[in-house]
């Protein structure tokens, strides 16, 4: 058994992707534990009314079919939505972090947008996380607006400034991640940048390399992470 990792599905009201269906059916047939890292639904910034009857949503139960799975709110399905749509199933658990121990190594699974922002220049950088997730959850609109006019909404076909800006985050966010994962002594899995990626540090004779960051990117592109004594990107066959 291991702990199987992915985000950045971002599938539509109508219908789940084929990459989570199978990704989910592997997972189930492995007994793994099956770890959602935000993103998963497009409901925002479609809005609520798109999501009243979300067939996509009723897929994935049946999917699932009383499997259980953790689900880690994103900025797209943020937890206070998420928490209605899901509320009729039971064996799908919602977080907006997630801390686990994974042969004695701790782990922690959040979407990664809460450092989208540096404000390390102000001495304030403890106080961004907190700040974005509440941006996020109680005024989602003045969020999408302010990423418009960071050009932080590109597509990735667009060239120029917004996809240099696009990079800039990622970084920023790698950075935002791995300084956590240092001060809290724990390997940082997320998404969001929807760029793989991996960050190690230390030496130990122990445990080998220490991983602190690993970005799962987007599992459409078939990407996720394995954990079983390390995080591991891994590939849908």
């Amino acid at each position: 058994m291991a702990v199987w990792v992915s985000s950045d599905w971002h599938c539509q009201p109508d219908k789940l992707k084929e990459a989570v269906v199978e990704w989910i059916h592997l997972g189930k047939e492995e007994n793994h534990r099956l770890i959602g890292d935000g993103d998963l639904f497009d409901i925002l910034p479609l809005g609520t009314k798109a999501w009243a009857q979300p067939a996509s949503i009723e897929q994935l139960a049946a999917v699932l079919d009383g499997y259980p799975f953790d689900y880690v709110a994103g900025n797209h399905d943020p937890h206070r939505f998420v928490k209605k749509l899901i509320a009729p199933y039971s064996n799908i658990t919602l977080h907006k972090q997630l801390k686990l121990e994974v042969d004695q190594r701790m782990y922690f699974f959040t979407h990664g947008h809460r450092w989208a922002v540096d404000w390390g220049f102000l001495g304030l950088r403890h106080i961004a996380p907190w700040f974005v997730e509440t941006m996020v959850d109680f005024a989602p609109g003045l969020w999408y607006k302010f990423c418009r006019w960071q050009g932080w909404l590109a597509s990735e076909a667009t060239p120029g400034r917004e996809k240099e800006k696009i990079t800039n985050l990622t970084r920023i966010i790698w950075a935002g991640a791995s300084d956590h994962a240092l001060k809290a002594n724990c390997c940082v899995v997320l998404g969001h940048t929807h760029t793989t990626g991996r960050r190690e540090h230390g030496i130990s004779k122990d445990v080998g390399f220490q991983a602190y960051m690993v970005d799962c990117g987007n599992l459409p592109d078939r990407t996720f992470v394995e954990i079983t004594n390390d995080a591991r990107l891994r590939f849908l066959p």
